[in-house]
């Protein structure tokens, strides 16, 4: 038996085959944050928001099969993942403020019998929680926040705990849903709960306070930085035991099994995101689209072909990775291969070499441009003259192009330069932002992917790092993960003796 634990520095108690009663469980992190890094991060927020009011909502979480993840920047301020926890932060004349946690009691929302109140199945032996800290001063200590209530009470405590502040600051949804024309866009958990909560405060106004939050998240601390490295240690890890077991007539679904079986031996619990691993022409989709297919994965691979691999994806201890790595099933290149594969290769290291405190991310971006640029390839971007089924690169994979002008390269972090970027910052999430607008500093950790789409030969290529600004550098945390030409062979050879 083992635990999956989730709150900053608590021991575990497990007895083999009994449940306990959920009081005295405690729970502990992989990665052991003490709660006054999370008060500290919500004292750097009360700060930029100009010390107002802040309510933050966590993931609904209820009835999701263990599926379901705590919303990210949620997370961020507290490393609680109880289902429908609630965040007040309020100014009270100190510097890091007061901060108010609103949790489930024991037993609420558990088991498939919500929102039955009958005591008999609520109390149930079968219908208890795993490892959750209930509202009370035991709580509030341990998560380092100055009370906790239950959820149930947050309607009615919440004007005592704002006052009459004319601005609250809240995290709020980006994006909109599609609706088809007639029909309203359908509405987020979080924008939901945002309705309710102006309902509850008529007369104060709603800011958002993501775009501040998400601007703390570039920087990691140390806590962070140990997750990360351990979740892209495990990733490179995967890649060996995938190069070992890629052939001709293996399913791309049994490699993409193969590394999700080195992450778990490694303490990963899950993928940060679905898997790509794609052999042949399938290749050049674009990986947005390939959620349109249930089994977007299930193709038998052929010699002669590569197979892109875009799930260096273990997620650890809430934080992500993400690495590519693009290998020839026969296990050796091609020359045709070899020759644009290199190309990639040496774009990734120009760039990588350019990393250090002060950089602009769009002089990283160019350094990789000016590889393509130098080894001719800017050609293949000429829209007029090709025609846009035909261009090299499907966006938004291209990053070699400078001089490109047009809606093709307003794209993202790179927007309104003329160079599309060439990755993004990873965290919580994959994805954890594209905002180049600050020069790199020391904490930051974000991919660097190069790649060659080239449909007419069904090729695609990408070599993707996942790279940590430090103090007088960088360090390349998935570095282990082989991408010389020299290298991918032997390893591949050796599998085959």
């Amino acid at each position: 038996m083992s635990s999956k634990c989730t709150f900053p520095g608590l021991a575990v108690a497990v007895v083999a085959g009994i449940l306990l009663s959920t009081s005295s469980l405690v729970a502990q992190r992989e990665i052991d944050v003490p709660a006054s890094a999370y008060a500290g991060r919500r004292a750097t927020l009360l700060e930029r928001t100009g010390q107002t009011p802040f309510v933050a909502f966590g993931e609904y979480l209820i009835r999701s099969g263990g599926e379901g993840r705590q919303e990210p920047n949620f997370w961020y301020l507290t490393g609680v993942e109880s289902p429908y926890a609630i965040l007040v932060v309020r100014p009270d004349g100190t510097p890091e403020g007061s901060s108010v946690l609103f949790l489930p009691d024991s037993f609420q929302f558990a088991g498939a019998q919500y929102p039955m109140t009958d005591a008999r199945f609520r109390h149930a032996a079968w219908n208890r929680t795993i490892l959750r800290l209930s509202p009370g001063a035991d709580a509030a200590r341990k998560l380092g926040v100055d009370a906790t209530y239950p959820v149930d009470e947050f309607a009615q405590r919440l004007p005592g705990l704002v006052g009459d502040a004319p601005v609250v600051h809240v995290l709020r949804d980006s994006g909109r849903l599609y609706a088809p024309p007639g029909l309203p866009a359908p509405l987020s958990f979080q924008r939901q709960m945002e309705d309710g909560l102006q309902s509850l405060l008529s007369g104060a106004e709603l800011a958002d306070a993501t775009p501040v939050v998400e601007r703390m998240r570039l920087v990691k601390d140390e806590f962070e930085i140990d997750a990360l490295r351990t979740s892209a240690a495990l990733s490179a890890e995967s890649f060996v035991d995938a190069m070992r077991a890629i052939a001709p007539g293996k399913n791309d679904l049994e490699i993409a099994g193969v590394m999700e079986a080195a992450w778990k031996r490694g303490g990963a619990t899950r993928a940060a995101f679905s898997p790509i691993v794609v052999s042949g022409p399938a290749a050049v989709s674009l990986y947005t689209l390939r959620s349109e297919k249930y089994n977007s994965t299930d193709r038998v691979m052929a010699d002669g072909e590569m197979i892109f691999i875009d799930y260096g994806a273990a997620e650890y201890d809430m934080y992500t990775s993400d690495v590519c790595r693009t290998f020839p099933v026969s296990g050796r290149f091609t020359s045709a291969q070899r020759e644009r594969y290199e190309v990639v290769l040496e774009a990734l290291e120009a760039a990588v070499a350019e990393v250090r405190p002060g950089v602009m991310m769009l002089d990283v971006i160019k350094a990789a441009a000016g590889v393509f640029k130098r080894h001719g390839y800017d050609e293949f971007e000429d829209i007029d003259a090709m025609g846009a089924e035909r261009v090299w690169g499907l966006m938004p994979s291209p990053t070699y192009w400078i001089d490109q002008r047009g809606t093709l390269t307003d794209y993202s972090g790179a927007r309104g330069t003329g160079v599309r970027d060439l990755g993004h910052h990873v965290g919580l999430e994959a994805l954890d932002s594209r905002d180049y607008t600050v020069p790199l500093e020391p904490g930051m950790v974000f991919t660097i992917e190069p790649k060659i789409y080239v449909p007419d030969e069904g090729l695609a290529i990408m070599i993707e790092d996942m790279i940590l600004v430090t103090e007088d550098g960088y360090e390349n945390l998935s570095a282990s993960a082989p991408k010389t030409v020299e290298e991918i062979e032997r390893v591949m050879q050796r599998s085959r003796r």
